[in-house]
C-alpha cells in the first residue's frame, strides 16, 4: 500500500480500504468507549436492563424497560463540569513570545491571533479543548484527533485554516500509528442514485490522512467514491493521533488506552441495575392492593373451579371456569358497587371483620435498594477521588463530604497533563499547516508556538465543601495557620470573578499577627506580656488598617511583607498616642 512513505491510492484500493475496515482493534476500542458512553449520554444499557432476573415475570421485565431513566447521566455530567474548571486554575496559562513572530507574517494572521481569537467555531482553541475535547477524550480514549484544513487555499499566499476534529473509535476505518489513518466523518453529502433518478442526502464522507497529504472522499453514487479534496501539506509526520489516557494494552502493533474515568464503570453499571430492580420493587410493594373475602360459591361451576362443555364434535371437555377464574368462589357486588356480605350459615366459620382490606406491604426492601443505588454512585465517584460530588442524604446534610485532596489533585493533574499534551500537538500541526511555506526555518516556526503551563492548583472542590472543612476545623481547634489557608482558599474561590476582593481578604489574613486567636485570649496574653501592645492593636484593627493602607497606596498589596508591616505599625503607633492623650485629659466634671 505504501511507496516511499506515501500511500498509492487508486479507486479500487480506496474502496477496498473502506469496505474491509482494516483497523483490527476497532471492536475492542468501541466496546471500551460504549461502557462509558451509556452513562455519559444517558443511553439505555440494554444488556443490564433487559436481562431477566430470576423468577421475574415477562410483564415486570417489560415494565422495567419502558420506564428506564438514566439516573447515572447526572453524576457523569457533574464529573465533566468539575473537570472543566481546570481552565480556571490560578496557574493555567498560555504564553506566546511575540518577539519570535517573523515580520513576514501579517499581524492579523499570527499564531496567537488565529488560535486564541479567530479559531473557527469555538473562538479559541482553549474553548474547543474544554467544551468538546475533554468530554470526548474521557469517554473514548482511543478516539483519533485529526488536524484537517477547512478548505484548500487557492494560492500559496493564502493562510490555511486548519481545525482539530475528534473522531470516535467507531469512525476509525484503518489506522497505522504514525503512518496513516482512514476516518469516516459524521457529516454527510448529497449524491444521486446510480441511474440518476433521485437524490440521496446520506452519502458518506471519508478522510485519508498521511504524513504528507489529506484526501477527502465523498460518495457520488451507490457504489463509487470520488476525491473531492486533495491537499498536500508536506509536514512529514501524521497530523492525527489517539487522544490517549491510561495504557491498557499493546495489540496488533497498536497502543490501546483506557479512559482515566473507567474506574466508575462497575459501580455505575450496578447502580443502573439496582435502580431498575428498585422500580419493579416499588411497583410490587408500594402500590396498594385490595383483598376481599369470597363469600359465595361460583354459580357456574358450583364451587369446583371447573366447567364442562361440549365441543363441535360432540365430545364433552373440561376447562377452567371463566366466571371465577378457577377459584370456585366469587364476591357479591351490588349494582351500586357495594360489597354484599352474607351472614355465615350454621356450622360455617364466621365472616372476618372487616371482610375487605388492603394488603400491608413492607417498604424495607425498597428503602434498602434506594440506599444501595446511592452507595454505588458514591463508590463510583470514589474510584476517581470525586466522592464529594455525590448527593448527601437529607439525614446527613450537615456532614462534610469526604475527599482526599492529594489523591484528587493527582487525578485532575493527570487529566490536565493529557489536555496540555494534546494541545501542544494541535498547536504544532496548526503551525506547520499555516507557516511551513512562509517560514521554512523549523526553529523559527517552533519559536512561535505557545508555552502551556500544566496547572497544579485546581478549584475543583465545591465551595460548600470548603465551608464544611472550615467549620470542622474550628470545632476541632486546628492550628490557626491551617484555618487561615482554608479561609484564603475559600476567599479566592468565592471571589474568583473579582480578584481584588480575594487579594484584600488574603492580605488581611497574612498581616494579622494574632489571626485565629479569640478576643478574650488576646486580652489575657496582652495582660501577661505574651504579646506586644502593637500586635494587639494591629490585630484588633486589621481590616480598617489594611483598607486605609490600600487607599493611601495603590501598590500596597505588591509591597514586601516587612514594608507592609511597617505601615501597619505606624498606624498602631497613632492609635497608641491617641489613647495616651485621652487618658491624660482631665475630667471636665472634676
Amino acid at each position: 500500500m505504501k511507496k516511499n512513505g506515501e500511500i498509492e491510492l487508486t479507486m479500487s484500493k480506496v474502496n477496498a480500504i473502506l469496505t474491509s475496515g482494516n483497523y483490527h482493534n476497532q471492536r475492542l476500542c468501541v466496546e471500551m468507549a460504549e461502557k462509558i458512553k451509556v452513562h455519559a449520554e444517558g443511553r439505555m444499557p440494554t444488556k443490564l436492563i433487559l436481562e431477566r432476573r430470576p423468577n421475574e415475570s415477562e410483564a415486570i421485565k417489560e415494565y422495567r424497560s419502558k420506564i428506564y431513566e438514566p439516573i447515572t447521566k447526572k453524576t457523569v455530567s457533574k464529573v465533566f463540569s468539575s473537570l472543566e474548571k481546570i481552565r480556571r486554575s490560578q496557574d493555567w496559562n498560555i504564553k506566546y513570545d511575540t518577539t519570535a513572530v517573523p515580520k513576514v507574517i501579517a499581524d492579523s494572521e499570527t499564531m496567537e491571533r488565529y488560535c486564541e481569537y479567530n479559531y473557527p467555531h469555538f473562538t479559541s482553541l482553549t474553548n474547543w479543548a474544554f467544551s468538546l475535547l475533554l468530554r470526548n477524550y474521557l469517554i473514548d480514549a482511543n478516539g483519533i484527533i485529526a488536524i484537517i484544513p477547512m478548505e484548500v487555499p487557492e494560492s500559496s499566499a493564502e493562510y490555511v485554516r486548519p481545525v482539530a476534529e475528534f473522531f470516535g473509535s467507531d469512525q476509525v476505518v484503518d489506522y497505522v500509528e504514525g503512518e496513516y489513518v482512514v476516518l469516516k466523518s459524521k457529516d454527510t453529502t448529497t449524491y444521486t442514485t446510480h441511474n440518476g433518478t433521485r437524490a440521496n442526502t446520506n452519502g458518506s464522507i471519508y478522510y485519508i490522512i498521511t504524513k504528507n497529504e489529506v484526501l477527502k472522499y465523498e460518495q457520488i453514487n451507490t457504489k463509487e467514491l470520488s476525491a473531492s479534496t486533495v491537499y498536500r501539506h508536506n509536514i512529514g509526520s501524521l497530523p492525527a493521533f489517539k487522544a490517549g489516557g491510561i495504557f491498557f494494552a499493546r495489540k496488533n502493533n497498536d497502543t490501546i488506552y483506557e479512559s482515566r474515568i473507567a474506574g466508575i464503570i462497575p459501580d455505575m453499571d450496578e447502580a443502573v441495575r439496582v435502580y431498575s430492580d428498585l422500580q419493579a420493587e416499588i411497583l410490587q410493594h408500594i402500590h396498594s392492593e385490595k383483598y376481599v373475602y369470597a363469600n359465595s360459591d361460583c354459580p357456574v361451576c358450583n364451587g369446583t373451579g371447573r366447567e364442562w362443555l361440549i365441543d363441535e364434535a360432540g365430545n364433552e371437555i373440561q376447562r377452567v371456569c371463566k366466571h371465577c377464574n378457577g377459584r370456585g368462589s366469587v364476591t357479591n357486588v351490588s349494582p351500586y358497587g357495594e360489597y354484599v356480605i352474607q351472614a355465615s350459615k350454621i356450622g360455617e366459620s364466621s365472616v372476618p371483620t372487616p371482610p375487605i382490606g388492603y394488603v400491608q406491604k413492607s417498604t424495607d426492601i425498597a428503602k434498602f435498594s434506594d440506599e444501595n443505588v446511592r452507595q454505588h454512585i458514591y463508590d463510583a465517584l470514589s474510584a476517581i477521588n470525586m466522592e464529594f460530588l455525590a448527593e448527601t442524604p437529607l439525614a446527613q446534610s450537615g456532614v462534610a463530604k469526604a475527599y482526599d485532596k492529594e489523591e484528587l489533585n493527582n487525578f485532575v493533574n493527570a487529566i490536565a497533563e493529557d489536555i496540555v499534551r494534546i494541545l501542544d500537538l494541535v498547536y504544532y500541526y496548526i503551525g506547520e499547516y499555516r507557516y511551513k511555506i512562509i517560514v521554512p526555518n523549523d526553529e523559527q516556526r517552533r519559536a512561535m508556538l505557545p508555552k502551556i503551563n500544566v496547572p497544579t492548583k485546581f478549584d475543583i472542590i465545591a465551595i460548600s465543601t470548603i465551608v464544611q472543612d472550615i467549620k470542622i476545623g474550628r470545632e476541632a481547634k486546628l492550628n490557626p495557620a491551617i484555618l487561615r489557608e482554608l479561609e484564603i482558599d475559600y476567599a479566592k474561590r468565592q471571589f474568583n470573578t473579582d480578584p481584588t476582593i480575594a487579594d484584600m481578604v488574603t492580605l488581611i489574613y497574612d498581616l494579622d499577627p494574632l489571626y485565629g486567636i479569640e478576643e478574650d485570649t488576646k486580652m489575657t496574653m496582652k495582660a501577661n506580656g505574651g504579646i506586644t501592645n502593637e500586635d494587639y492593636i494591629i490585630s484588633c484593627n486589621i481590616t480598617q488598617f489594611v483598607r486605609r493602607a490600600v487607599r493611601e497606596n495603590k501598590d500596597f498589596i505588591k509591597l514586601p511583607y516587612d514594608n507592609q508591616m511597617k505601615t501597619l505599625c505606624k498606624y498602631a503607633a497613632e492609635v497608641t498616642k491617641k489613647n495616651e492623650v485621652q487618658i491624660q485629659m482631665p475630667n471636665v466634671e472634676e
